[in-house]
């Protein structure tokens, strides 16, 4: 069964009702996360649950929660944290108004995942009867089937049971083929997972090239939910077969791998690392202590055991006691929350024989008053500084002198960049406890961290702790913590209170700049930037800002003055500063995502977006916009680089608004260049906007010609608002009637309410 008909049928409903955004948000949401972007998943999360209530759809709201769970116990790993909200979706799914809701089907997934994640061995029964309860309600026509199919599988995985699992994989593959359904991408997948965990590598692999093979002779994208577990898949078999050298150049990069599948890159580095100690970093070992705080934090418990047992090892192996030490705490806290035992308790324990056995960390170098210069000499030798092996010593060194604030600082420094956070933030604490007169590096340090995890608590805290005796470090630290929430109300009553005390704070009257620029007090955040401009010893960078802020203001006799200031000569003398300063990119923000349009910059910090949206984004061709002078994108270092380099701004305002309508895609064989230059005068002369958005290698294949590719283009057109669509829709038809290639502008045509079987027959002729 399709379960996606309902699906694709309210959003054709909201397209005829001319909420094709809110129709292509269900698209982009459940885009987002198979390409394990997970933090725009959250960003779309809020307008798709508002656009469930707005509709009064129960489907819809079972729809999001399936898909916001994908993302949390799918791509985040999550366990205990997720459980409450997977039972109460579970719940909301079989109420009368929706458990004929095909989704609803899907939703057992989530809470047979979540089961695993918390302790898969734990919460076998139950996740294998939650499975075989929703299979009996379907058929193999359902793609829910083979989903449902593989959570089944894995619980018996879990159980110590690889080959039963293999064998149920077998005859519900077997059930597939023989409703004349074809067999996802899950199948393999899940068989591959089972035979690396029970040790047959050598299958893996070749299930592995052969399902490969199987996509490179499709030639098809694919999202990164397939991608990305394929190669760790391929890296963990080639590592188990001692085949090194290729498993380290199939292993992807940490930073894009999702928790989910960094349980598998766990267990190849490990295995990487065994045979090659040299690859054995500090900063792997960081890598890892985070993979182990966030299962940790997610409630994954029986995985932060499993992970614990690698990471030890592998600190043991650099030496590092203090480490496997945090490791093996960890590994203890989880071992209470585990539904069953089933090894976990011997597993611990052998962790602590390891370390047990393992040899004393080293004593001090050198007396602790003069550690932090030998650290220092020594990280000048070529070698660079291992943090995690200076942090023996440091904590030493704090032991032998508590009041030392620049050692505790150090080594507070060293154990936060090997991941130890809380044991960083708690050795903080006890020097600021001592300290409540004196507001050193250990306070500042202390700060950082409580805004960047965001411990409004602690924060607190922290502002009661030092507000009696230093009110202006009380005061900075509210400030820091309203920039890092984004509260510019609160960001500038509590610069404003700093900057009443200490008038010669420029940190804090930057920060008030910025929180009126957000709050699009312009005017006001020029003064601010002003005031810099002629206290600072360097204030060039403080020119920029009230250029932007001033720019923004409409103030362009100050635009002129900053402009002046740093010799950036200007041709206008009076109004608007509007000249050719060549082109720019401007990253826009549209629903949370960056979307970058080709500009002409008109001033400093000023262009006019020139760029057609895309036909599913707001139009921005024409606006007149403020943009931030730093550049999104450093430039290259390479001087072929530079050449070809575009300097990319993020906007800050909208001046001006360039007055068009949302886009309209056309496609199709390109006419020639004399052809399009007529088309393309014939367009700008009524007001309208043209952009073609096609590569220069973008060719099509007339299936009714001879078969030789020929260069194809991809444009849209844009017009005002106050014209209606049908005006283009003709103009179209008259102005390509006598190009070689029929072009296809089918969505236009729908919104017309024409013909639209010619562009359907573009569409199969050219394979669009």
């Amino acid at each position: 069964m399709d379960i996606w008909n309902w699906v694709e049928k309210l959003q054709d409903d909201l397209g005829e009702a001319g909420q094709a955004q809110s129709a292509q948000l269900l698209t982009r949401l459940t885009d987002e996360v198979c390409e394990l972007r997970m933090d725009r998943v959250d960003a779309l999360l809020p307008e798709a649950r508002a656009l469930g209530k707005t509709l009064g759809n129960p489907w819809l709201e079972v729809f999001v929660g399936h898909w916001e769970m994908r993302n949390r116990v799918g791509n985040r790993l999550e366990g205990e944290s997720a459980l409450g909200d997977a039972v109460a979706l579970f719940e909301r799914a079989h109420r009368a108004d929706t458990v004929e809701c095909p989704q609803s089907v899907c939703v057992t997934q989530d809470l047979a995942a979540c089961y695993g994640n918390i302790d898969g061995p734990g919460w076998v029964p139950e996740r294998v009867e939650v499975c075989e309860e929703t299979l009996a309600r379907i058929d193999p026509s359902w793609a829910c089937f083979q989903c449902l199919s593989c959570e089944k599988a894995d619980a018996l995985l879990d159980d110590g049971n690889p080959q039963g699992a293999l064998d149920y994989l077998d005859v519900q593959a077997g059930a597939v083929l023989a409703h004349g359904r074809k067999v996802y991408d899950s199948f393999p997948e899940m068989r591959i997972k089972i035979l690396l965990a029970s040790g047959r590598a050598a299958e893996a692999l070749t299930l592995i090239e052969q399902r490969q093979a199987e996509v490179d002779a499709e030639r098809e994208s694919e999202p990164a939910n397939c991608t990305v577990p394929r190669r760790l898949s391929r890296a963990w078999a080639l590592a188990q077969l001692g085949r090194d050298d290729e498993a380290l150049e199939a292993l992807v990069p940490w930073h894009q791998v999702s928790p989910n599948y960094r349980r598998m890159w766990a267990h190849t580095v490990a295995l990487l690392v065994r045979n090659a100690p040299e690859r054995n970093s500090w900063d792997l070992g960081r890598r890892l202590s985070a993979t182990l705080a966030h299962y940790a934090e997610v409630g994954a418990h029986r995985f932060v055991i499993e992970i614990a047992g690698l990471c030890v090892d592998m600190a043991l192996q650099r030496g590092a006691v203090w480490t496997a030490q945090r490791h093996l705490a960890l590994a203890r806290e989880h071992l209470g929350r585990l539904r069953q035992d089933r090894g976990a308790a011997q597993a611990v324990a052998a962790m602590a024989a390891r370390i047990g056995a393992a040899p004393a960390a080293p004593a001090l170098p050198v007396p602790a008053e003069a550690l932090l210069g030998w650290l220092v000499e020594q990280g000048g030798n070529g070698e660079g500084r291992d943090p995690e092996r200076e942090a023996q010593w440091l904590l030493q060194g704090v032991a032998a002198r508590p009041d030392d604030a620049e050692m505790l600082d150090v080594a507070a420094s060293a154990l936060n960049a090997c991941g130890a956070e809380d044991e960083a933030i708690a050795l903080l604490w006890a020097f600021v406890d001592r300290h409540a007169h004196q507001d050193a590096a250990p306070a500042y340090s202390l700060m950082r961290l409580l805004v960047q995890r965001g411990d409004q608590a602690g924060l607190d805290r922290l502002v009661r702790h030092y507000q009696p005796q230093v009110p202006v470090f009380a005061l900075w630290c509210q400030a820091q913590m309203a920039h890092k929430l984004s509260d510019w109300t609160a960001l500038e009553h509590a610069c404003s209170a700093l900057l009443a005390a200490s008038p010669g704070s420029h940190g804090a009257r930057n920060l008030l700049a910025m929180a009126l620029m957000a709050m699009h007090r312009f005017q006001d955040a020029a003064t601010q930037y002003r005031h810099l401009t002629e206290v600072l010893e360097e204030p060039r960078s403080a020119h920029w800002d009230h250029m932007t802020a001033a720019s923004a203001a409409r103030d362009w006799e100050a635009v002129r003055a900053s402009a002046a200031a740093i010799g950036m000569q200007l041709e206008s003398t009076q109004g608007p500063v509007e000249e050719d300063f060549g082109w720019v990119i401007i990253r826009c923000m549209d629903s949370g995502e960056p979307t970058e349009y080709y500009a002409r910059r008109t001033g400093p910090v000023t262009a006019r977006i020139v760029e057609n949206a895309p036909a599913h984004r707001r139009q921005r061709v024409d606006d007149w916009v403020v943009f931030d002078a730093e550049l999104v994108h450093p430039v290259p270092e390479d001087e072929a680089e530079r050449s070809r380099f575009m300097p990319t701004h993020a906007e800050v305002h909208l001046l001006e608004s360039g007055g068009h309508a949302a886009s309209w895609l056309v496609d199709g064989v390109h006419p020639g260049e004399d052809a399009w230059a007529i088309f393309s005068d014939a367009v700008k002369a009524r007001g309208w906007k043209v952009w073609a958005h096609s590569a220069d290698d973008y060719q099509l294949t007339d299936s009714e010609g001879d078969a030789v590719p020929q260069p194809g283009v991809l444009f849209t057109v844009a017009q005002p608002l106050d014209e209606p669509p049908l005006a283009l829709h003709q103009f179209l038809l008259e102005a390509t009637a006598e190009w070689p290639h029929r072009m296809c502008w089918l969505r236009l045509a729908e919104a017309c309410g024409q013909d639209e079987q010619r562009h359907l027959d573009v569409i199969t002729r050219y394979g669009l």
